[in-house]
């Protein structure tokens, strides 16, 4: 009989463990709303904005905080939301903007530093503004420099994917015309996101329009080059994330959830869960080794594989996640959590 009950026992812990416990999370107190998240070296750098302006916090990997101090240079600057941000240990790139002017398009600002000061650095209107603007998404590092991407006025039809690069305190656009980065009367290309690949190279995810039809989509630069690839059974890929020579993208398949692992870009099974065509996805993240996605599904769930798991803390959309120092991070509801 004890040994009947030790067996019913060990079941009933294995289907314990296959629904997946729910994990905790514990809230990080800023001054601020977080708005952005990246790895600088073991720390995480954290881009807050109080009600007018942008502010830069690290924090080191034993939990103490410091403020950059931020130098704009523009009045725009003065008052821009985060964007993005990137770091190769040293040296700290960002992109900032913020709404203004009579047609209230976004006015951009790219930021350049270290962990003790990150400045301005003014550009020409014509660099991310004019006619031909489109969009700028995130700041991105490569193994040949910093790049930003975005979008730009197509020369064959609407607007392409555009990259700028970095040098001498200038950014400069690249051609997009002849590259898998161009649009077409045929083919209308859409960035969503961006995120470097872990080998030097960048993927940007998004969606694209042609034949009457529309589907997810990958763009990836190796270094010198760019390749697409279309996503199996999918309308749109929001977000990614890659280490360990794989990339996660997750996305929208039929108004669901749906999730993709380069560089063959299989379709991996997850949960019933609704995205809708205004619904934001923070990238992936590996928790314990695990690629795992963090996602508002009636309270903030982990997602890993067809496994959902409940986070106890907090609530709220799930804007953005990274790692740093073998930590988990997420902004969640407008404030910033770590994995305990």
């Amino acid at each position: 009989m004890r040994r009947l009950m030790l067996v019913v026992l060990l079941v009933l812990a294995g289907c314990a463990d296959a629904r997946g416990d729910g994990v905790e999370l514990t809230a990080v107190d800023l001054t601020a709303t977080p708005e952005a998240l990246a790895p600088h070296g073991d720390a995480l750098l954290v881009g807050t904005r109080p009600s007018d302006h942008p502010e830069l916090v690290l924090r080191a990997e034993d939990g103490t905080q410091s403020a950059i101090r931020l130098t704009p240079a523009t009045p725009y600057g003065k008052e821009a939301h985060w964007y993005g941000l990137t770091s190769d240990g040293q040296t700290i790139h960002g992109v900032g903007g913020e709404r203004g002017g009579a047609h209230g398009n976004v006015r951009w600002s790219a930021w350049t530093g270290d962990s003790r000061q990150v400045v301005e650095k003014t550009q020409g209107f014509s660099t991310f503004g004019g006619y031909g603007a489109g969009e700028l998404l995130t700041v991105v590092g490569t193994a040949t420099g910093p790049r930003i991407v975005g979008s730009w006025q197509s020369e064959k039809a609407g607007l392409d994917i555009a990259t700028w690069t970095y040098g001498a305190d200038t950014w400069t656009r690249e051609p997009s015309a002849g590259t898998a980065l161009e649009s077409s009367q045929e083919l209308l290309k859409f960035p969503i996101a961006a995120t470097p690949t872990g080998d030097g190279g960048a993927l940007v995810v998004g969606w694209q329009v042609g034949g009457g039809s529309t589907g997810a989509a990958v763009w990836r630069f190796d270094g010198k080059t760019w390749t697409t690839a279309t996503l199996p059974d999918g309308d749109a890929a929001l977000a990614a994330n890659c280490w360990d020579g794989t990339c996660h993208v997750v996305g929208r398949s039929g108004g669901k959830l749906a999730w993709w692992t380069g560089p063959d870009w299989k379709k991996v099974e997850t949960p019933d869960i609704p995205v809708g065509d205004r619904t934001d996805l923070a990238p992936p993240v590996p928790v314990n080794g695990t690629p795992t996605l963090f996602i508002d599904h009636g309270g903030v769930k982990l997602v890993s594989g067809k496994t959902e798991r409940p986070a106890a803390g907090p609530t709220g959309a799930v804007t953005a996640a990274a790692t740093a120092g073998g930590q988990v991070f997420v902004i969640a509801g407008g404030r910033l959590w770590r994995l305990s």
